[in-house]
């Protein structure tokens, strides 16, 4: 029945091949990942995770310039 000399299977093959390709075609074009980058982008944020914030207790001074009179 799948015999690779009958060309029945070949043809039922290459169309299910082209079927696949034409569908997934339109999934990388540059348009369709702009559109995927641009929904990914805008959609809301959403934290899993609830920990607490980290404060350091170092206190960074910002070098002073020193004014000339």
């Amino acid at each position: 029945m799948l015999d690779p000399q009958n060309p029945v299977v070949w043809l039922i093959g290459i169309i299910a091949f082209a079927v696949a390709f034409f569908l997934l075609r339109s999934h990388f074009t540059v348009e369709a990942r702009e559109r995927r980058r641009r929904a990914k982008s805008h959609r809301p944020v959403v934290s899993r995770r609830q920990g607490p914030t980290v404060r350091l207790a170092v206190d960074v001074d910002k070098p002073r310039r020193d004014r000339k009179p």
